[in-house]
């Protein structure tokens, strides 16, 4: 929601933060095959890496024995979606964006690196939220995750078989295009661990059900609003 002041506080999306190497550590996500198999469980083990979109994280899953080239790594990029229970956006949701811009506002100085990687964390990256009406089934299944996807387009070939609802994640209702495997990881409900980089937890069993599942789903899933409408109310004021 503060993309509208984004370079009065010094943010230069053309420079790679520089990231610090951190141990690997293994996670359970969900690999979407290119060549229409079913989707699956797999480990996936974490590399720290700062050129692509996903610098943020401070560490991402290595896709690169998935993606063939060393070319379709570099073009990578992340999308988010949300699974929650009601149809309301949880107020602690409400209180982390208050807070958030009143530090933004408050700042005499422009935002450190670890600052400015965290706020595109919650507020920059392309996120949808959905209400989940089978909850009692799918609870295992509520929370955030990551979808990661090469755009590799010399190198990969289309990927057909991601569900519906996943592609159109974006602002525009446009379905992305994926080149080659698609992958989905989850966040921890904090996000951020203690040494600052993303907590990841593993992906439950009972989502790949919930993937596959194409009756449940487009009865399941209501989009709620994007918290990206409100970067666009508060970009229209002009503040700066």
């Amino acid at each position: 929601m503060f993309a509208s002041i984004w370079s009065f506080l010094g943010s230069k999306e053309e420079e790679e933060p520089v990231i610090q190497s951190y141990p690997p550590v293994t996670i359970v996500g969900v690999r979407i095959p290119a060549d229409g198999t079913p989707a699956h469980l797999l480990p996936l083990t974490t590399i720290s890496d700062s050129s692509a979109p996903d610098s943020f994280l401070l560490h991402v899953p290595d896709l690169r024995p998935h993606w063939i080239s060393e070319q379709a790594w570099r073009f990578r990029d992340l999308h988010r979606f949300d699974l929650q229970k009601d149809g309301r956006v949880p107020l602690s949701q409400h209180l982390q964006q208050t807070e958030d811009l009143k530090s933004l506002l408050r700042l005499p100085q422009r935002l450190s690196r670890e600052q400015m990687l965290h706020l595109r964390q919650r507020h920059l990256l392309p996120q949808q939220r959905f209400f989940v009406q089978q909850h009692d089934t799918y609870h295992c299944c509520l929370g955030a995750y990551y979808v990661f996807y090469s755009f590799a387009v010399d190198d990969l070939p289309v990927n057909k078989f991601v569900p519906r609802w996943i592609e159109e994640n974006n602002d525009a209702h446009i379905p992305h295009r994926y080149f080659g495997d698609v992958f989905v990881v989850k966040i921890s409900p904090g996000e951020v661990g203690q040494d600052g980089r993303a907590a990841y937890e593993d992906v439950d069993p009972m989502f790949l059900d919930f993937l596959v599942d194409d009756a449940a789903c487009s009865k399941t899933l209501i989009p709620l609003l994007h918290l990206r409408d409100e970067q666009r109310i508060i970009g229209s004021l002009d503040i700066f």
